[in-house]
Formats: C-alpha cells, sequence, structure tokens
C-alpha cells in the first residue's frame, strides 16, 4: 500500500476504512495494513477488524486450493504424460510464465557442468527458440566453473544452480554482486528492457539439481508495469510437479539409452561367440589348410 493510500485512509471513518479493506479482498488486493491500526482495538471495532483479516486469509487459502484443484494439478498430469521432450521443456516455461505473469523465459539443463539453454521465449520481442520452434538457440552455455575451478557465482542461474537457491533480483541494472553484461549486451542490441529476474533451481527427488528456471520481466496485469517476482504456494506446488515430470523423463531417456547399450553388447557378444563356433569347427581347419596350401602352390 502506498503512503498516499495509507494518507487518504487516516482521513477516512474507521467504517469506511473496513469497507474499503473487504472490497479489496474482492478484488484480491487485501493487505493486513489496511486494518492495522484498528487491530489492537479492545472494543467491537477490533472484532470487526480481526474478522475482516480472518475472512481475507480464509479468502485467499481457498483461492489458492482451488487455482491448485482446477489448474495446477491437471498441468502437472499432462506434463507427466507427454512424450514429446522438447514439447514437456516448452511447456515448462510457458506454464511459468503464465503462472508469474513474466514477459519472458529460459530453461537450462546441467550437463557437464555447465548449463545448456534448451528453451527462450520473450513475448514482447516475439522470440521463441528452442523446444518445437524448430529455431536453434545461439547463446553459448553458461559455465558453472570458472578455468581455476571456482565455482561460477557470477551468474545468476549459475549461482542458483550452485547454492540451490531461487534467487530474486529486482532491478537488474541496480544489482550488485552479479554480472549482467551479457544481459545488457542483449537489450541493447534488442532494444528490450531486462529488469526484474527470478531463478529457480530445478531438484530431483534425491537433490540434484537437473536445470534452472529463469524467469524475466514479471508483469502487472492491470498496468503491464514490471515488478518483482514473488514466491507463493501456487508456482510451488507448479514447479515441483514439473520437475518431477522433467525428472522422470530425463530418467526413462537413460534407463533406455542403457538398454540400447545392453542390447548393442549382447548382439556384439552373440556374434563374437557365433565366429568362435565357426572357427573351431573341423570344416573351417580344413578349409583353412586348403587355403594355405593353394596359396602355397601359387608361390613356387
Amino acid at each position: 500500500m502506498s503512503q498516499s493510500q495509507a494518507t487518504v485512509l487516516s482521513t477516512t471513518s474507521p467504517l469506511k476504512q473496513i469497507i474499503h479493506a473487504m472490497r479489496a479482498i474482492e478484488r484480491g488486493e487485501y493487505h493486513p495494513a489496511l486494518l492495522k491500526e484498528f487491530m489492537g482495538d479492545s472494543g467491537d471495532l477490533g472484532k470487526l477488524s480481526q474478522m475482516v483479516d480472518t475472512m481475507a486469509a480464509t479468502v485467499s487459502q481457498r483461492e489458492t486450493q482451488l487455482t491448485l484443484l482446477n489448474k495446477v494439478i491437471p498441468i502437472g498430469v499432462s506434463l507427466s504424460a507427454e512424450k514429446d521432450f522438447n514439447r514437456l521443456l516448452e511447456s515448462l516455461v510457458i506454464e511459468a510464465q503464465n503462472f508469474t505473469h513474466a514477459d519472458a523465459g529460459s530453461l537450462y539443463l546441467v550437463e557437464k557442468e555447465k548449463l545448456r539453454f534448451v528453451i527462450v521465449r520473450n513475448t514482447s520481442l516475439d522470440m521463441k527458440m528452442g523446444g518445437t520452434s524448430g529455431v536453434a538457440i545461439p547463446f553459448y552455455p553458461v559455465r558453472m566453473y570458472n578455468e581455476d575451478g571456482s565455482e561460477n557465482r557470477s551468474n545468476v542461474v549459475s549461482y542458483a544452480a550452485l547454492t540451490h537457491k531461487r534467487i530474486h533480483i529486482a532491478d537488474a541494472y541496480a544489482a550488485e554482486g552479479f554480472d549482467f553484461s551479457g544481459t545488457k549486451s542483449f537489450d541493447e542490441k534488442t532494444h528490450y528492457h531486462s529488469k526484474s529476474f527470478f531463478a529457480i533451481p530445478l531438484e530431483n527427488k534425491e537433490g540434484n539439481v537437473i536445470g534452472v528456471l529463469q524467469l524475466i520481466n514479471a508483469k502487472d496485469p492491470k498496468t503491464g508495469e514490471i515488478t518483482p517476482f514473488k514466491d507463493d504456494t501456487v508456482l510451488e506446488a507448479l514447479i515441483l510437479l514439473a520437475t518431477a515430470a522433467l525428472d522422470g523423463y530425463i530418467r526413462e531417456a537413460a534407463l533406455r539409452s542403457e538398454i540400447a547399450k545392453l542390447r548393442i553388447e549382447i548382439d556384439q557378444s552373440r556374434r563374437s561367440k557365433q565366429v568362435d563356433e565357426i572357427t573351431e569347427t573341423q570344416f573351417f581347419r580344413d578349409l583353412q589348410n586348403k587355403v594355405k596350401k593353394m596359396r602355397g602352390d601359387e608361390n613356387q
């Protein structure tokens, strides 16, 4: 709540402030600060304020439950059933963008101590790379370790992967401790302005980071203003379900690869055994002796 809003409320009657708070609940904009000055009141005004505050919490919880039931769980089921790896990766980014109102998003997978770009999307720039787009991603992987073996903590996504922590950046151009030179170069070339960042490490059930989801520029749905990202229960559930689907696919692909290798080894072993069985027969020995005799006659 802004200072101007607080000033306006302080000049209105307590009843009007409570009505204002209830209307804020309807709009999904309630904040406890709206009734803070009445919470400690021992009379009816305090009881009424506490009831409204409890109501707001109940409504918020109910909305979260409905969102989980009607949106997140079906998405999780569809992701788990997805057999197209590129579509799975793409859906993970798209759904995360939808829930956070992010203008852009990137997905990285951990490969040999590097974070490889697999999906890049930017709504404002109409940019779609990787996934089902058929457009190759020209960006280099992010190194998790420097040449001297030290951890690369200057990059937001590598920092998230190394520390297993979610990173919120309200304004990349004002942030300290991270190297955003690549981001600034991208902005300069595309005339974009990357501001708020949210890097989320994706961990499998063993606690190993298998990838990082990075979201850029959360937008206020009403004003279009770029705002900082926020953690919430719905996003948490979506990330857990999406990570489980991704991990399951990676494990299944690894298993298929091992089975294929095993089949090749079995085939090679079988062929080797068949060759040995042939070369050990009397017929093959007699044939070898005839060949040797023929070569010897030719050399005379």
